[in-house]
């Protein structure tokens, strides 16, 4: 009797549970990324637009204070203009700031302060103030600055501008005998006509009006709009009277902890040095979106805080709507897969159970019979033809598999038959005049390459050839032109000759038209002296004794087998004792390594060179071994023969 774990595992075997869990599993994972993906997006999306609306409120208010403040500082230019060019006395410029202060609605009160002794007759301080009454804001009266409570000459809105020479908006501050009002006034330098400092020309507002302001911003239910001063002091909030309950000194990060003071303090500065941004932030362990952006020449900035947990409420209704979707979705999919898959896989048993005796080669096994023209009855269908497919295969794989050792065995037959063709590799010696080296490494089983060599009296003769194409023809082709050569070297001395006749002999019943390059010569033992000709070959490298080896400078004519009327030109050459040539076929110089790099010429050269004082033998044998490790694993295409012959002049 099975354990439940070992059930359990065979059960899981089972491609209708398999489909079961892994099709669950699938969509599962897809509702679970759907709903992650969609919670992301809603958030960037609910971010994105909370962005853009806190970004349009506050760019639209801030805009709207910087038109307020621009208006009252161009006006208090004019106003300063006015006093500068008109020089009036006391009585008409108390009547200039009764009239200037009721004229424009956002002032709340306005100043002309002198500097100490330089007032119209006054040897001393003063200053003419006229403002509006806190509760009476019609009723305009007038207030002595210039007072030892008071002392408005220390005040910051006189001496900066005093100081500096320049217009200045000053830190917010409550007037004392001014009303008792929180205010900013923006200052106005006063020039006398030598063009020295006379005084200031000054315009107050109220903070209360940027209260107002301030709570216009839209930032959810709980959501705080402030104004903060370049000397990061709240000038304006929406959340409470920061104007009128409490002595305008409120430190825009006074509320906050010290390990918070150092986390956002980078933020407050960038918002005092007129920088934009839209930043997240952890105030009393809750989240909020920081917008701010700058206020004009004040210095100011604008900042809104939007609670996350309002502005992500809505996305955190809709995850919840997704997972009770999610939920019975998948519910609903469990009992459609449950079903729909027992129903499709009832079939394949019967299929797999035919399949099973099938590969252990009971090819006759009865299949199930083709019920249905869905995909099981094309898989049923398509293991009949499997079967009747394998039958055949099989019976034509043992006819070619047969076919190909009997042809395997001819192939050896022939090189075994096209090797004993060749002569012997080596020939010669120092008691015969000369010596010399030959190999042949076929491509393939036979091969198309050839040389040949045999002495006659004191001349040695010798051929290095080139078939074209590769294989049987090939070697067969080889086989004739070896047979030719030999035949004509034993009654003609004259290589020139023995190619022109050879060609002639090729080029008749030549319908495949196959060719031959060769080179072919003859030494004279006693002389050194040296005659060859070139068919469409290679020239030989010269190896001196003494001197670096080069290729010949010789003449040629065409190849062998292809245009029957073709001159062959005889090259001299009279060889110094030990003097060596050596013959390639193209398999060498043409040989790739595995990044398709050639072999070339000029690395024949370099190794012959290194090996010249060396025996023909080591020669060829140096050069073989220098083009195998040339191309490596490359296989080559093409085959490869070398022949080095050497001079031995006869002893003294």
């Amino acid at each position: 009797m099975d354990s439940p774990s070992h059930a359990a595992h065979r059960g899981f075997r089972s491609l209708t549970t398999r489909l079961i869990v892994w099709t669950l599993l699938a969509v599962g994972a897809v509702y679970v990324v759907t709903v992650v993906v969609s919670n992301l997006l809603g958030r960037r999306m609910a971010l994105a637009a909370a962005e853009r609306e806190a970004v349009n409120e506050s760019d639209a208010l801030a805009g709207r204070v910087q038109d307020i403040l621009h208006a009252v500082e161009e006006r208090t230019l004019v106003l300063a203009q006015v006093v500068e060019t008109l020089e009036p006395g006391d009585e008409d410029l108390g009547r200039l700031l009764r009239a200037f202060v009721p004229g424009n609605s956002e002032v709340y009160g306005a100043a002309v302060a002198f500097v100490p002794g330089t007032g119209p007759g006054r040897d001393g301080p003063h200053a003419l103030y006229f403002h509006r009454v806190a509760n009476q804001p019609e009723e305009i009266v007038s207030a002595d600055l210039a007072t030892n409570e008071y002392r408005y000459w220390e005040q910051e809105w006189y001496t900066e501008p005093v100081r500096t020479g320049r217009p200045r908006w000053s830190e917010p501050y409550r007037d004392v005998g001014g009303g008792e009002v929180a205010m900013v006034t923006w200052s106005v330098p006063l020039h006398g006509p030598d063009g020295t400092i006379r005084g200031v020309v000054t315009s107050d507002l109220r903070l209360r009006w940027l209260d107002d302001l301030v709570r216009q911003l839209e930032l959810g239910r709980t959501g705080v709009g402030l104004i903060v001063s370049r000397s990061q002091r709240v000038i304006a909030a929406s959340d409470r009277g920061v104007a009128d309950r409490i002595d305008a000194s409120e430190h825009v990060l006074e509320e906050l902890t010290p390990k918070e003071r150092v986390r956002y303090r980078p933020i407050v500065d960038r918002m005092l040095a007129g920088d934009s941004g839209f930043e997240s932030v952890e105030l009393g362990g809750r989240r909020y979106r920081l917008t701010f952006r700058p206020i004009g020449h004040a210095g100011w900035s604008m900042a809104g805080l939007y609670p996350e947990d309002e502005l992500f409420q809505e996305v955190g209704w809709l995850r919840t709507v997704q997972a009770g979707l999610s939920v019975g979705g998948l519910g609903l999919l469990a009992l459609v897969v449950v079903v729909l898959t027992r129903r499709l896989t009832r079939p394949l048993g019967a299929l797999a159970r035919s399949a099973d005796e099938m590969a252990t080669g009971g090819l006759d096994a009865i299949l199930p019979p083709v019920e249905t023209r869905d995909e099981i009855g094309r898989l049923t269908r398509a293991f009949h033809d499997m079967r009747d497919s394998l039958k055949t295969y099989i019976r034509d794989l043992q006819e070619t598999t047969a076919a190909k050792e009997r042809l395997e065995g001819e192939l050896k037959v022939a090189r075994r038959i096209q090797a004993d063709m060749l002569p012997k590799p080596t020939a010669g010696g120092p008691s015969e005049g000369y010596e010399l080296s030959a190999t042949l490494i076929p491509a393939r089983a036979v091969g198309g390459d050839l040389f040949d060599h045999f002495r006659d009296g004191r001349r040695v003769f010798f051929l290095v050839g080139d078939v074209s194409g590769k294989g049987v023809p090939a070697a067969l082709f080889m086989a004739r032109t070896k047979t030719l050569f030999e035949a004509l070297a034993t009654r003609d001395v004259d290589p020139g000759a023995i190619l022109a006749a050879a060609n002639h002999n090729l080029c008749t019943e030549n319908e495949a038209g196959m060719f031959v390059t060769a080179v072919c010569g003859m030494l004279d033992v006693t002389t050194g002296e040296l005659t060859f000709a070139l068919a469409g070959h290679d020239p030989p490298i010269l190896v001196p004794a003494e001197g670096a080896p080069e290729p010949l400078q010789v003449e040629g004519g065409r190849v062998l087998g292809l245009i029957e009327r073709s001159d062959y030109p005889v090259n001299r050459l009279r060889l110094g004792h030990r003097d060596a040539i050596v013959m390639f076929t193209d398999g060498v110089s043409e040989a790739q390594n595995a990044e398709g790099g050639f072999f070339g010429l000029d690395r024949i050269v370099e190794t012959v060179g290194r090996h010249r004082h060396e025996e023909a033998r080591a020669v060829t044998g140096s050069l073989l071994e220098a083009v195998r490790d040339f191309a490596g694993e490359a296989p080559q295409s093409d085959d490869i023969t070398l022949m080095t012959l050497r001079y031995l002049s006869p002893p003294a």
